[in-house]
């Protein structure tokens, strides 16, 4: 009997078996075949489900490949079982030098290595919350400064921990008084902070929470503080046909010290130049490096000064919202019809296409929508074909526009956001996180995408992380209602009315009184059951709309009011036929009155009746009063129908 080890006499039987040379082989093969596969997963956006079926597949043919080389060789007539050893086989083979038994046990755990790695890389691309896209565009996006992961870690960082200087740009004052011209004050403006946002080492405050001070003779002190910056840079635009006086300083906010300030005398055609002078002046004041690569620039020019009024213009008009959004359409396009290689004009276009469903005429943004009206209602007020003709031609449009200001410029955060938000309407969820942790990647302290990534989350039941994003949103950008009134709703969806109320007026007391911030507090306070309180704000509110705007007559107003107090006399007798004076599909007032069965029914009837777009229409789905329902077939029926199949309601926890 051989004296020979087993474990020798085993790796020797695995080797005459040709088990080390199929191992190499497949290891090496699988990892081909993953990388090919993560390619074609980002290259032609296929879902992530296609890059773990593949990842599994490829990982169960490994023990059966080595089975098969185990049990049957091939032969010059065929496959057949392997036969026993004859003789003395295996001794031979132990008895070879190292030289000769090593080299194919190396290679088949080198084949090994590069199955494991390949499946790792796989998985990791299609990790919980990113896809195969999101990680490889996140990653190109971030990679562009040479930090990765760390750009990411910088858009959630704590304030507390970030040491960058923080500063906000005040609007500059127009010097000439003319409303006309109001317009390029307000865009030297925003476009100086938009320069100054891109150097990396700077945090800038929103545009919204800056531009609430226009027109306020206040303490700088006081604006600082209420805006978390350490820095405030002001300035004044005199603009007389052709020629330009700009002035900027920068103050500290925290003892009022100017800083530094310097005045320019130019043509309009300098106009670029300036803000990226101005730009850079700071950036030494504050020694920071502008972080630039070779041949980048702080500010996107265009030859077109044309183009540049017209763009501004268009900027002003989508502030504005309302009717304001579909001029700002007429208005980018003109800009782009005038330069058709400058990416801002075409990023402008494809917001304001992005946002002409919600302000279409007849759309019930465009009204004055009342805080009662039930959820499963609103979007209704245009026939179904037609709103879905609108939704789908707006959003085709904002994707021609939004990737052509990409193929322009890469690096537009703002083009990447107005793509998220198209994908996120259509209902194509990983397309759209892949857009906004791109935007995130560029831009780490992008308001609007910190925003709207928010809303996207809430609308895949990922409310953890939409509080996390909205709550950045708003510390970013703190006096804007808007965000103000995301982080409300997403903390009424997170089982947290108590909290969302005081935000929610908050960003009322802002200037925010539009029909969401409304509906959001009406919802508040019904969650809260202070149908008292629930009841007056309505009353107070569409008393208030009708003297302001009079959009109703005194009979529609007083016929509104009368049945707004029936509707609460029925839920506070507790009447279970509620709907007869709160309205058939009002599910609000059937979840005030406890029959969660009936107003989960009418949940679900209209979103299978409205069109599939529009993703903010499904933040129903995750509301705490239909935790009940998660288990009903009709549950799974939604989600499939969303294309949300296997999404998962986490909340946040109470401290967070």
């Amino acid at each position: 009997m051989s004296e020979t080890p087993g474990y020798q006499r085993f790796f020797a039987e695995l080797k005459r078996r040709k088990v080390f040379r199929v191992a190499a082989v497949y290891g090496a093969t699988g990892f081909v075949v993953l990388q090919v596969a993560d390619l074609l997963a980002e290259g032609m956006e296929l879902p992530s489900v296609v890059l773990k079926t593949t990842t599994f597949l490829v990982l169960l043919g490994f023990p059966i490949a080595m089975v098969l080389a185990w049990a049957l060789e091939l032969t010059p007539d065929g496959v057949r079982r392997t036969d026993p050893a004859e003789a003395g086989e295996i001794d031979e083979i132990v008895a070879q030098p190292p030289g000769k038994r090593w080299p194919a046990g190396l290679l088949a755990l080198l084949g090994m290595i590069a199955l494991v790695a390949g499946a790792w890389w796989a998985g990791r691309s299609t990790a919980p919350g990113l896809d195969a896209g999101a990680v490889a565009s996140t990653s190109s996006a971030a990679d562009a400064d040479g930090r990765g992961a760390e750009v990411l870690k910088l858009a959630y960082a704590d304030f507390d921990a970030d040491t960058r200087p923080s500063l906000a740009v005040l609007p500059f004052v127009d010097m000439i008084g003319d409303e006309d011209q109001e317009f390029f004050a307000d865009g030297m403006t925003e476009e100086l902070l938009n320069a100054l946002a891109k150097i990396r080492e700077i945090r800038v405050g929103g545009r919204t929470s800056s531009f609430a001070y226009k027109g306020q003779d206040r303490d700088l002190r006081e604006i600082g503080s209420e805006l978390g910056v350490q820095y405030l840079v002001e300035g004044s635009v005199r603009k007389q046909r052709d020629r330009l006086r700009i002035t900027a300083q920068l103050v500290d906010a925290t003892d009022n010290f100017h800083l530094w300030s310097d005045s320019y005398d130019r043509t309009v055609d300098d106009v670029f130049a300036v803000q990226e002078e101005i730009a850079g002046a700071i950036a030494r004041e504050l020694q920071v490096s502008l972080g630039l690569e070779d041949g980048t620039r702080l500010v996107a020019p265009t030859g077109d000064l044309d183009a540049y009024d017209l763009y501004l213009t268009g900027r002003a008009r989508m502030r504005a919202r309302g009717d304001g959004v579909q001029e700002a359409v007429q208005l980018f396009e003109a800009a782009v019809a005038k330069d058709s290689g400058w990416a801002p004009a075409w990023a402008g276009l494809a917001q304001a296409q992005s946002l002409i469903p919600f302000y279409w005429q007849g759309s019930p943004n465009m009204e004055d929508v009342d805080a009662g009206e039930d959820a499963t209602d609103r979007g209704n007020s245009m026939g179904a074909a037609e709103d879905a003709a609108i939704w789908e031609a707006s959003l085709a449009a904002a994707e021609r526009a939004a990737l052509r200001a990409l193929e322009i410029d890469p690096t537009n955060a703002s083009a990447e956001v107005a793509l998220g938000n198209v994908y996120r309407d259509r209902w194509e969820w990983e397309k759209a996180e892949t857009r906004y942790l791109r935007a995130l990647g560029i831009d780490p302290d992008d308001v609007e995408a910190h925003q709207q990534y928010a809303e996207f989350l809430a609308g895949i039941g990922r409310l953890d992380e939409a509080l996390r994003s909205a709550r950045r949103a708003v510390a970013l950008d703190p006096t804007s209602a808007i965000r103000l009134n995301a982080l409300g709703y997403i903390l009424n969806m997170n089982g947290r009315p108590e909290e969302a109320l005081p935000v929610l007026e908050l960003g009322r007391a802002h200037g925010g009184d539009f029909p969401a911030i409304r509906r959001n507090i009406a919802d508040a306070l019904l969650l809260m059951r202070e149908f008292d309180r629930a009841e007056k704000f309505i009353l107070e509110a569409a008393a208030r709309q009708h003297s302001e705007r009079g959009r109703r007559s005194e009979a529609e107003l007083r016929e509104f009011q009368a049945n707004v107090e029936g509707c609460f006399d029925a839920i506070r007798s507790g009447d279970r036929d509620v709907t007869v004076p709160c309205g058939e599909n009002n599910t609000w007032a059937l979840l005030a009155v406890g029959d969660t069965a009936r107003a989960f029914d009418r949940f679900v009837e209209g979103i299978l009746s409205q069109p599939r777009f529009n993703g903010n229409s499904l933040n129903g789905l995750w509301v705490p009063a239909f935790d009940g329902f998660r288990s009903d077939p009709r549950f799974a029926e939604l989600l499939e129908y969303t294309g949300l199949e296997g999404a998962e309601l986490k909340r946040a926890p109470p401290d967070a």
